[in-house]
């Protein structure tokens, strides 16, 4: 009888290095394609496909064939088994395995054989996973894995890379003024988040941030004292991102953006409130603000679900918000529901 297997011992380690790479929710990339292409070819596999496993989803960087889907739920998952043991796995045929009985997909697929190996990080921690599937059964005995760990290695020697030329880009992406994520990196973010969205059916919030009356302060108190609040500004924006998946950006001047997964709009109204009174809190002087002081506007819309979005239409959206806060008196936020 199938039991969901529990989270490995070390299954912040593994969350942490996706994290970090960048890698979830990525467009296909040739190099791990290629990878599949091989593994198909020197087995007769039906599908071979390469994944990553963050704590919910089970989802597919690469895969060569029909039958299984671009992402799956980690509990309803095969691969989730190598991830709590971090070894390889095989199935001369998942349709009688006793393990696998009362397994909520496998009786669904159109696959009898299966074998996998684990993505493993230098520490061991298993990220992912690399599989093949056949339609027909195969005797495990006798199933040689050695060319899948192979590939497997060479996977993450290409996710190593991978993760280096993303930090070379953090450096060159990060807004040289106020030290967060410049104009790029939030366009490649957004798009990142939508992806994930569609593909989780989950809600995806968007705040966009303008400084009030910010010219005025850069002609009355020159613009060294403008950069000084801009920077100050950006420090307290980046409070409000306190989960690893959240983005804060510079957007252009003196607009900043906010990129918050996993959020609806009542989330957006909560994280857009608490900026505004840790902003009041800091007490920044502005000679021509409200109440002399620097404030906010924002607006913020909230799509929930986020399957059938698109990038540009949440930020014109949003910024349709932060139009209706600017004109109705500033120091304040607009938060709506998308479309």
């Amino acid at each position: 009888m199938f039991v969901v297997p529990p989270p490995p011992a070390n299954e912040a380690e593994r969350l942490d290095f996706l994290l970090s790479c960048g890698i979830l929710d990525t467009p296909q990339d040739e190099r791990f394609d290629r990878l599949t292409r091989i593994a198909s070819r020197v087995y007769g596999a039906d599908v071979a496909f390469l994944s990553f496993v963050d704590d919910r989803y089970q989802w597919m960087k690469a895969i060569t064939g029909d039958g299984i889907g671009s992402s799956i739920e980690r509990e309803q998952s095969v691969c989730q088994i190598m991830i709590a043991s971090g070894e390889p796995l095989v199935f001369g045929d998942m349709q009688k395995e006793p393990t696998l009985d009362g397994h909520p997909v496998v009786p669904l697929l159109p696959f009898h054989f299966y074998a996998g190996v684990p993505l493993l990080t230098p520490e061991g921690a298993a990220v992912g996973s690399f599989c093949i599937l056949k339609r027909e059964p195969q005797d495990a005995a006798g199933f040689d894995v050695s060319t899948l760990i192979d590939l497997a290695a060479v996977s993450m020697d290409e996710v190593e890379l991978w993760q280096r030329n993303q930090d070379l880009e953090r450096v060159a992406q990060t807004d040289g003024l106020t030290g967060i994520a410049n104009r790029r990196v939030f366009d490649q973010a957004l798009e990142r988040a939508v992806r994930r969205g569609r593909r989780t059916n989950e809600p995806l919030s968007l705040l966009l941030l303008d400084l009030d009356h910010f010219k005025a302060l850069n002609d009355t108190a020159g613009h060294q004292a403008g950069d000084n609040v801009l920077r100050q500004f950006a420090g307290i924006l980046a409070q409000a991102a306190r989960r690893p998946d959240d983005v804060v950006a510079r957007y252009g001047g003196e607009e900043f953006a906010l990129i918050l997964p996993s959020t609806d709009q009542h989330g957006a109204l909560e994280v857009a409130e608490r900026l505004r009174e840790n902003l009041a809190a800091a007490q920044i002087p502005h000679p021509r603000g409200i109440d002399g002081l620097v404030t906010v506007s924002m607006g913020a819309v909230a799509a929930d679900p986020a399957n059938k979005l698109s990038a540009e239409r949440l930020v014109s959206a949003a910024d349709a918000r932060l139009y209706e806060a600017k004109k109705s008196g500033r120091n304040r936020a607009v938060v709506g529901s998308f479309p």
